[in-house]
């Protein structure tokens, strides 16, 4: 992971990880704290399109509250992610703002990268996933669909389960990331 040094001896932390939906502000609705997250990640998308666009933005998680909060972006690139580019990330953050509200940790997405975009799930056909889904959208009541992913359109996401296939409704997908084999059951 790349931090800044402000990031990295900060003692305010935020449960999960990079990757992880971290949607949480102290005091609020849970209403309000979706809409104050995503309102961060767009700012966010359109800062590195803007300044980065080879930087593809795989993850935006937002902890705490603004002045002592965590945000945390995972990022990835067709070459790869180095120091250099966290933090060139970084500094496009810092010079928007962002280090004046959160501590800004800025990462690779390592071996199993979250899923985010119809892009990077049409990327991921034929790898394993896991994807966290709303209860109660997939036959059996699961929380999770693991497998691997076999088909990719606007409407659902096709997961070739050990029990068979399984299709998701994409608004039914809280989070999904690739997996190692060993995590989908077989």
């Amino acid at each position: 992971m790349c931090y800044r040094e402000a990031a990295a001896s900060s003692t305010q932390a935020a449960p999960g990880g990079a990757g992880r939906e971290t949607r949480f502000f102290f005091g609020l609705a849970e209403a309000e704290t979706a809409e104050i997250a995503t309102a961060i990640e767009h700012q966010v998308e359109e800062l590195l399109a803007e300044h980065l666009p080879e930087v593809d933005l795989r993850a935006v998680g937002v902890g705490g509250r603004a002045g002592s909060g965590v945000l945390r972006v995972v990022i990835d690139h067709p070459v790869r992610v180095d120091h250099d580019l966290c933090a060139r990330v970084t500094r496009v953050l810092d010079d928007a703002g962002f280090r004046d509200r959160y501590a800004v940790e800025v990462s690779s997405p390592g071996p199993e990268p979250p899923l985010r975009t119809t892009r990077h799930y049409v990327a991921a056909i034929g790898a394993r996933v896991k994807l966290a889904v709303a209860p109660g959208s997939v036959p059996g009541g699961a929380k999770s669909v693991s497998g691997t992913l076999s088909e990719v359109s606007d409407e659902a996401l096709t997961v070739d389960t050990p029990a068979g296939v399984t299709v998701v409704p994409r608004d039914a997908v809280r989070r999904g990331r690739m997996v190692k084999r060993s995590q989908c059951g077989e």
